[in-house]
């Protein structure tokens, strides 16, 4: 019966190692969500800036994307 339960405890472990992964990737997720979220506000600012005034340099009318890494 001790093996049982050795495997019993071994799988409350895993699972509960597993719980903590996916805490972490949601978390990751979700922050990569508000980055993508802000930087689609950004672009949609600077492009409606550059339909309101056509004598911005090009650069306003095609932003730089946020490169994280």
């Amino acid at each position: 019966m001790g093996d049982q339960e050795e495997v019993q405890e071994q799988m409350k472990a895993n699972m509960s190692a597993l719980k903590e992964q996916m805490a972490s990737m949601m978390d990751a997720m979700l922050g990569m969500r508000q980055l993508m979220e802000n930087n689609a506000a950004t672009a949609a600012a600077a492009s409606s800036a550059a339909e309101a005034d056509p004598t911005l340099p090009a650069i306003a009318h095609h932003p730089i994307p946020n490169v994280v890494g």
